[in-house]
Parts: C-alpha cells; sequence; structure tokens
C-alpha cells in the first residue's frame, strides 16, 4: 500500500475508486464527492460490495493512521493496488463538501453489463403490459441481482446458502431495491423449474450439467439467457481445478438446442480467468 500525500490524492482521484472507510454518522456529516462508504469494521461482512480486486483504490479515513489500517485491511483481502491518504481527510479540498449518497463501488459480472446493453437493442420497440421478470440462478452474494434490480427487472435470487442470500437482500435493500430470495438445492436430482417463466434468466460463475435443461424450462418464449463459466484450462490460474466443474470447449454452445445463439465466445486471456460466454434466446411461440 502506498501512502499519498494530498497533492498526491487529488492526482490520482480520477484514476482510483475512492472508498471512505469511517463510521455512519461520520459519512453522512460530509464526505468527498464520488466517494464509496464502507466502514473498516464491515469490510469481510460486506466484500460484495467493495470493487473489483484489480481496480487501483483510494482510502481515506478521519486521519492519516486510520486511513492506513483500512488500506491494510483491503491488502489482506488480496486488493493488487491500494493507496490511502497520509492525511486527515478535511486537508483535501471538498473532502467533507458532499451529503449526498454514497457511490457504487461494486460491479455486477462484465458480461451482465454487456448483455443488457445487447438486450435492450434487441427489445427496442416492444412493449411491456409489467417490468420483465429475471430469475439469478446461484445468486451468491447478488451483485447481479441487485444490478438486475436497479434496471428494473423483478428478481428472483436463488442459491442454496442462506447466509449469501441475506448478504443479497442487505446489498439490494442499501441500493434502494428489492429483490425476491428464495433458498434452493440447485444441485438435487429432480428438481422442479420454477412455476412462472422469466423474461431473462442468469447464471455466473457456477456449472451443475444436469441443470441446463431446467433453466432453458424456466425461460419464457422470447427470453433470454446469459451463462459464463470456466473452461479447461482455468485449472492452470486456479480454482476451479476439477474437471467436473470445467467445461470442454465448444460445451456451453451446445448445451442448450432448443435456444437460439445471440453471441458466443470463449476467453483465454493471459493470466486467466478462462471462461465461456453464452447469451441465447428462447423462441417466442407466436
Amino acid at each position: 500500500m502506498r501512502p499519498l500525500d494530498p497533492d498526491r490524492a487529488l492526482a490520482q482521484i480520477d484514476s482510483r475508486a475512492l472508498l471512505d472507510a469511517r463510521d455512519e454518522q461520520a459519512f453522512a456529516a460530509g464526505h468527498l464527492a464520488a466517494s464509496g462508504h464502507i466502514p473498516r469494521e464491515d469490510f469481510v461482512a460486506r466484500r460484495a460490495e467493495l470493487p473489483p480486486r484489480e481496480v487501483p483504490v483510494l482510502v481515506v479515513a478521519e486521519d492519516a493512521a486510520r486511513a492506513a489500517e483500512a488500506a491494510e485491511a483491503l491488502e489482506m483481502l488480496k486488493y493488487r493496488d491500494v493507496a490511502y491518504l497520509d492525511a486527515p481527510l478535511a486537508r483535501l479540498p471538498g473532502g467533507r463538501a458532499d451529503r449526498g449518497p454514497a457511490a457504487r463501488l461494486w460491479r455486477p459480472a462484465p458480461l451482465l453489463e454487456e448483455a443488457l446493453t445487447l438486450l435492450s437493442d434487441l427489445e427496442t420497440g416492444r412493449r411491456r403490459a409489467r417490468p420483465p421478470q429475471a430469475l439469478d440462478v446461484a445468486c451468491g452474494s447478488g451483485r447481479d441481482a441487485a444490478y438486475l434490480a436497479l434496471h428494473g427487472f423483478q428478481v428472483e435470487a436463488r442459491d442454496h446458502d442462506e447466509e449469501a442470500l441475506a448478504r443479497a437482500r442487505d446489498l439490494a435493500g442499501r441500493n434502494g431495491v428489492t429483490i425476491r430470495t428464495v433458498r434452493c438445492d440447485l444441485e438435487r436430482p429432480g428438481l422442479r423449474p420454477p412455476r412462472r417463466r422469466f423474461d431473462l434468466v442468469t447464471c455466473f460463475r457456477f456449472l451443475h450439467r444436469p441443470l441446463f435443461p431446467w433453466m432453458e424450462a424456466a425461460l419464457a418464449p422470447g427470453g433470454h439467457l446469459v451463462y459464463e463459466t470456466f473452461l479447461v484450462g482455468q485449472e492452470r490460474f486456479g480454482r476451479p481445478r476439477r474437471a467436473h466443474f470445467l467445461l470442454e470447449p465448444g460445451e456451453l454452445a451446445r448445451a442448450f438446442p432448443g435456444l437460439a445463439t445471440v453471441r458466443y465466445e470463449e476467453r483465454d486471456p493471459e493470466g486467466g480467468p478462462v471462461m465461456a460466454r453464452l447469451v441465447a434466446r428462447k423462441p417466442d411461440r407466436r
């Protein structure tokens, strides 16, 4: 981690995510514009709200010592580029001038952001009598589910882990939206499809091959599937390493025979991760 004096911190504000690590009362009394807010003691519990680990971060706090402690805590969470304000926050111009809501530091899966833009283009001119319905499969801590809710979807999020579902509800609530969570063993044999059908089904970094027909059945006619998970080759860079959790090349492209492919790609960038990405559409009965 690197200490930055106020002048150097100001020079890097536009190139770093700004994280205010003070308590709720201090943040509400005034903060730096465009800063996110998570108290230092909540970093682990609210890990889903932190920025991606590869994003450079600037930590600010009431004084330099507390900012350094928070920066060290981020490094322990394997953040790669952490700097902190080596001065009281009041030393920064406008450091306590803003009283608006905290900026959103977390991000959904990049494919979800891309897909929503693509699907918006595909849906141009189509009128809906109700908000679009989305199902997030293996939702984890809920970033993708909350992102969908922020974009107008009514979201059902499923996972086997009740603690993860609680974090997902909390994340959505802190961002001013609600999601419906369902505890569900997605690997249980004979799992019945949801009673209702969805305009969008999403699944990221989860693989259970018997679930493929289940996800296809959960789609409404005209609905879309957005799916991304790991390919063989990922074991060179870390988890998952077992073949059971790794797709073979081309496997995801063939996994949903009842859907029409909108976009498919396989990625093997230097340093990983090795992924397959699919956007597909269920034919409309009309």
